[in-house]
């Protein structure tokens, strides 16, 4: 369902209870305040609550709830008298899981950012973002496709900066374009989010610190692998270690302390969280990118994500893992550096005997001129899937947007030797998420879509292409210092005339964009 249609569906309800977790969050607090004040601003009267056996108590959530003037009321029986409300949305968990207290209403509706748990039907009308950094990235979504401004109410504007904050260790493992722009839309109470992240550890949460610190593991990287053949690199170790249930935010601060340790060039810090594990990730070198290592480790179980050096995951259902949470994680890690194929183009020559041929689809693709975009010469901060780029407005350099809204530069030159001009747009339902820019030091905002024009692939052109039946990494000719990563379902793939110019394409935007000749 679309979103603005979703938000409107919400104020057909008049008896409303909105539902955090247990023992809630930042991000929770934030999430339902922010869809408090909403529905509040539209004539309803929610109710916010939570259950559980402990009623709030850290300092940073009682300060958030005193100073931003949050109703929140902590209760273990809604439905005491018999009485159903008409709708109850639960915030940033799932409707009847263990951690959230299982009220009934005639109307479910979950808001959420975590791993649907097995086998559970979804209610209808959910919004279920799995690899959005925080539940409150959603809800500023769902702001956005109603034209609500966060900024009109710097309080809520606040909240969900706050729990973005928290969510992603410190804004550090942010991955989607949603999370980066609520990062750096939100128009926040600076003395209030400085107050709170100086308010954010108890004495119990430093003893949980001191004993995940204490209980780490370190383990020498394998021979063989690429890391442990670049004698320039001193650090030749990963590091793992497991803290007790607490705030993904804790675990942020493990991994920065640990990769600071001489011969560690990556770690991995978990601890027991919604009904799984939540992972912690940090590299320091080319060789290993966090987003790979935390993808790797939750591959199967999860999901993750990130920086090139800082990342996060989940690992879900604890029960089904083959063997205790330690020993899992060590034998990802090595497996991370032992099991992937290493190739670099121009001098390895992967197995192609199995190889079809493929060529463009017929398809209507979007690209911009830089210049047309900037035309005052300004940079150009491209906000997109892969990241965030920076380009300078060039008449020789336009941006191509692909068919879920990946965008890359090209220069004029190859655009004319790929591409035509056609006439007729791109298909831009399909994006993931529309890409942006942001121009000049003031940032002025520009939709990539409204200025999109249509091309179609030329000539003939094509590619040998092979699905990975491995993880891949692959040094390209273009860039021998950072990889491009692979994982099974995937395709490496090269020029019909040009075996050495290897690359590799996303399974999904492969399947997408390419037929068999």
């Amino acid at each position: 369902m679309k979103m603005e249609p979703l938000l409107k569906a919400l104020l057909s309800y008049d008896d409303i209870v909105i539902q955090a977790h247990h023992n809630p969050d930042a991000d929770a607090i934030a999430s339902g305040f922010a869809l408090c004040r909403y529905l509040e601003k539209n004539g309803k009267k929610p109710r916010f609550v939570y259950a559980g056996e402990r009623e709030i108590s850290k300092p940073n959530m009682l300060i958030m709830i005193n100073k931003l003037g949050i109703q929140v009321s902590h209760v273990n029986d809604l439905n005491e008298n018999g009485d159903k409300p008409e709708l109850l949305i639960t915030v940033d968990c799932f409707h009847g899981e263990g951690n959230v207290g299982s009220f009934a209403a005639e109307n479910v509706i979950v808001i959420d950012h975590h791993r649907l748990p097995k086998g559970k039907p979804v209610p209808k009308h959910s919004v279920i973002k799995e690899n959005y950094g925080s539940c409150a990235a959603v809800i500023y979504e769902l702001f956005k496709e109603t034209s609500y401004d966060i900024n009109e109410d710097q309080d809520v504007a606040t909240a969900l900066y706050y729990g973005l904050y928290m969510d992603t260790v410190g804004l550090s493992e942010i991955s989607t374009p949603i999370d980066r722009e609520l990062r750096d839309t939100a128009n926040y109470n600076q003395a209030l989010i400085r107050l709170l992240v100086n308010t954010n550890l108890t004495e119990e949460e430093l003893s949980i610190i001191g004993k995940a610190l204490s209980a780490c593991k370190y383990s020498p990287h394998p021979d063989g692998s690429a890391i442990s053949d670049d004698p320039s690199l001193p650090k030749q170790q990963s590091a793992y270690t497991i803290a007790d249930s607490c705030d993904p935010n804790l675990l942020g601060i493990i991994s920065d302390t640990l990769i600071q340790v001489d011969m560690v060039s990556d770690c991995v810090v978990c601890c027991p969280y919604h009904n799984g594990y939540k992972i912690s990730v940090r590299t320091c070198t080319n060789s290993v990118k966090a987003p790979d290592l935390a993808a790797f480790i939750t591959h199967g179980y999860g999901g993750g994500g990130g920086h090139d050096n800082k990342a996060g995951g989940c690992i879900d259902y604890q029960s089904s893992l083959p063997k205790d949470i330690m020993d899992f994680i060590a034998e990802r890690i090595h497996d991370f550096f032992t099991k992937p194929d290493v190739i670099f183009a121009g001098k390895d020559h992967p197995d192609f005997s199995g190889a079809e041929r493929f060529r463009k689809k017929d398809i209507i693709l979007g690209f911009v001129p830089t210049a047309e975009l900037s035309p005052d010469g300004e940079d150009i901060h491209i906000r997109m899937l892969e990241g965030d780029i920076t380009v300078s407005p060039d008449p020789d350099i336009y941006l191509m947007v692909g068919l879920i809204g990946e965008v890359y530069p090209i220069r004029l030159e190859k655009f004319e030797k790929k591409y035509a001009p056609c006439e007729g747009a791109p298909d831009v339902s399909a994006y993931y998420y529309p890409p942006t820019a942001r121009v000049g030091q003031k940032r002025t905002g520009k939709q990539l879509v409204d200025y999109l024009r249509g091309c179609r692939a030329s000539g003939s052109s094509e590619i040998l292409a092979v699905k990975l039946n491995n993880f891949t990494k692959l040094y390209s000719l273009w860039d021998q210092v950072n990889y491009m990563y692979g994982t099974i379902g995937d395709y490496i793939a090269h020029p019909a005339h040009d075996e050495n110019d290897l690359y590799i394409i996303r399974g999904d935007i492969f399947t997408l964009t390419y037929e068999g000749c």
